[in-house]
């Protein structure tokens, strides 16, 4: 005996799936992975320059503002390599600075930008360069930053490397390290 078959039906099965609900993250995002420097005029026939510009850098809080800790605050800093280049020529890190932007600090005026760090090739305290970890900028409060309604906040920087006018020519790189911590105030 044989079945025939008479006729189908197809029946569409849907689910709208949320997402997992957690306990939220403080995060670091940088929209680029290089920034190129030019030469530019320096005003010191001794010392040559090149600027160039630190890609969009991004911290984002989708933690609820009950699981922060209180007296906690966020920072991104900054730290340079030295510069390597042809036939094992280096430029120390001392040479590069930034002067820290902030590009969207909110409405709660608890984001701020660092100070700019200046090179070795400045004068003054503030022209140590990049070779420590350098503020770019920092949110004073965790909590109250995120009580005002924003999850995310961005800064950028003008970088400058200064060098002396023999500096061997050629192809130079370095890695510029963002690090993001969030810390508890101490008394």
């Amino acid at each position: 005996a044989f079945a025939a078959e008479v006729g189908d039906e197809n029946v569409d099965v849907n689910v709208q799936i949320a997402p997992v609900v957690g306990p939220g993250s403080l995060s670091l995002t940088v929209a680029g992975t290089s920034a190129t420097l030019t030469e530019s005029p320096s005003g010191d026939a001794e010392v040559r320059q090149f600027d160039g510009a630190l890609p969009t850098v991004t911290v984002t809080d989708t933690r609820d503002v009950a699981d922060i800790p209180a007296d906690r605050f966020w920072y991104v800093v900054g730290q340079a390599s030295a510069f390597t280049g042809p036939g094992g020529a280096t430029i120390s890190p001392d040479h590069l600075g930034w002067t820290p932007n902030l590009v969207d600090g909110g409405d709660t005026g608890l984001v701020a930008e660092g100070e700019e760090v200046k090179t070795s090739e400045d004068t003054g305290d503030d022209a140590v360069g990049l070779v420590d970890q350098e503020l770019l900028y920092t949110a004073l409060d965790s909590a109250a930053v995120k009580e005002g309604g924003e999850s995310s906040w961005t800064a950028d920087a003008a970088l400058v490397l200064k060098t002396e006018a023999g500096v061997t020519p050629g192809a130079y790189s370095s890695t510029l390290t963002l690090s993001l911590f969030e810390d508890a105030y101490t008394p």
